[in-house]
């Protein structure tokens, strides 16, 4: 199970990555305008040893194939995020062909994931929330495509995305799910309990009151 975090905040990235053991971060470009952030500053943020997926923005094969080799040479921890759409696939099989992992993104069903695999992404991301906004249960469908890979040997990673909350992760995460990327909203709820700070709070006053000490002073 891993965690990445879906953000290009400078600032998140800097405060969460390292300090909570996160794989890497994700990226798209709707998150780069955002968070008003700049595709070569977000390269040098994320340190060298994570995963920084980055995604295309062109929908012609040629197109896509260009600007995935453009992306990786600006790192080696970079992996690209190609759309599952029918030219995306047609470039995922051809990428693949040379060598080159890309992440298979905007997957809304088990086929889709199936097809994205068969041409040869090594990793695939459900958009879980936005399968639940179609009236359909996003979170089944990620367990789903987990449950097919695992039964069929099927080398693909999952790696859900789109979460409205911490209870679509949970659900994904209890059930064996391979990773999920959460925004740094979530990140911070997943990080930090109200009741843990009372708690602290309470264990530091009880022996304040009877060492007059706020450490063990050992």
């Amino acid at each position: 199970m891993d965690f990445y975090l879906d953000s290009a905040d400078y600032q998140k990235i800097t405060e969460y990555v390292e300090a909570y053991h996160i794989k890497g971060v994700t990226s798209n470009p709707t998150i780069i305008v955002k968070d008003k952030a700049d595709i070569l500053k977000l390269v040098e943020v994320v340190p060298k040893d994570k995963e920084l997926f980055m995604q295309v923005i062109s929908d012609e094969v040629e197109g896509i194939m260009a600007e995935t080799k453009k992306l990786m040479s600006l790192g080696k921890n970079i992996i690209v995020k190609i759309p599952a759409s029918p030219n995306g696939l047609k470039a995922i099989k051809k990428l693949k062909e040379e060598g080159i992992k890309t992440l298979a993104t905007g997957i809304y069903s088990v086929e889709q994931a199936l097809m994205a695999a068969n041409c040869g992404a090594a990793y695939v991301a459900p958009y879980v929330n936005r399968i639940c906004d179609l009236e359909m249960d996003g979170v089944k469908a990620a367990l789903e495509i987990q449950k097919t890979f695992k039964e069929q040997q099927i080398d693909c990673k999952v790696l859900a995305a789109s979460f409205k909350n911490l209870m679509q992760v949970k659900e994904l995460l209890i059930n064996g799910i391979d990773a999920v990327t959460i925004s740094a909203d979530l990140m911070e709820k997943l990080i930090y309990n109200k009741n843990t700070e009372y708690a602290v709070k309470d264990f530091v006053s009880a022996w304040k009151e009877y060492t007059g000490k706020d450490t063990l002073g050992l």
